[in-house]
């Protein structure tokens, strides 16, 4: 469900351009926006209102995330809320207002240790499918901003995104999957480090089943 647009966004992500990473027409190295040592790097795709990326942050101090995020309404929504629940500490987060679409034009091959792919619109109509989060370009897309040892996580409520998502992942040459399931909270040794989103809090509440993937480079 898209946000309502709330006009006090478009101000507050211009009074907080330190905890912002700009679209550039050049490629970004992700970490000269974080002034830490820290060598993880982490990027959700798609991040709306923040709830895992602040999560994951809190968890992980030793890790820099990133949260991408195309509607700029909903990146003031999470970065107010994370600099509320952080106490506007947030050296190791960033919110970044672009698109999915862009990503090997905005970031450097090798940028990110992880990549987070949760709930992302399943854009159900057949015409659609190039929409889709993990047809073939966005695979390719991934496989140059992730680093070689790197990991992508994504979890779904939808049972045709994850079919959907098998299929391309196993039949792109570059990826293999490591883990699947179609019921992520049946599986106990996957929950000791769950993160759940908001969706996810929601759909589970609900008796949706979880699906999870995740998938990492070939040469591993």
């Amino acid at each position: 469900m898209r946000l309502r647009n709330k006009n006090w966004t478009k101000d507050y992500l211009l009074n907080h351009p330190q905890h912002l990473i700009p679209v550039s027409n050049d490629q970004l190295k992700v970490g000269d926006f974080f002034a830490n040592h820290n060598q993880f790097y982490a990027l959700e795709i798609g991040c709306g209102k923040g709830d895992f990326l602040i999560a994951q942050s809190l968890i992980h101090p030793d890790w820099n995330l990133v949260g991408l995020e195309k509607e700029s309404t909903v990146v003031g929504v999470a970065l107010k809320k994370a600099l509320i629940t952080k106490h506007e500490q947030l050296d190791n987060l960033k919110f970044m207002n672009g698109f999915a679409e862009k990503l090997q034009q905005v970031f450097l091959p090798n940028s990110f240790d992880c990549l987070f792919l949760n709930f992302s619109d399943p854009w159900p109509k057949a015409k659609h499918y190039k929409k889709r989060l993990t047809y073939q370009t966005f695979l390719d897309d991934y496989f140059k901003i992730l680093k070689p040892s790197g990991k992508v996580e994504l979890k779904t409520d939808n049972d045709k995104l994850y079919q959907f998502s098998l299929e391309q992942i196993t039949a792109h040459p570059q990826w293999r999957i490591v883990y699947q399931t179609t019921d992520l909270y049946a599986d106990a040794n996957q929950l000791k480090t769950n993160v759940p989103t908001e969706y996810e809090k929601k759909f589970h509440a609900q008796g949706k089943t979880i699906k999870k993937i995740i998938f990492q480079p070939h040469s591993l």
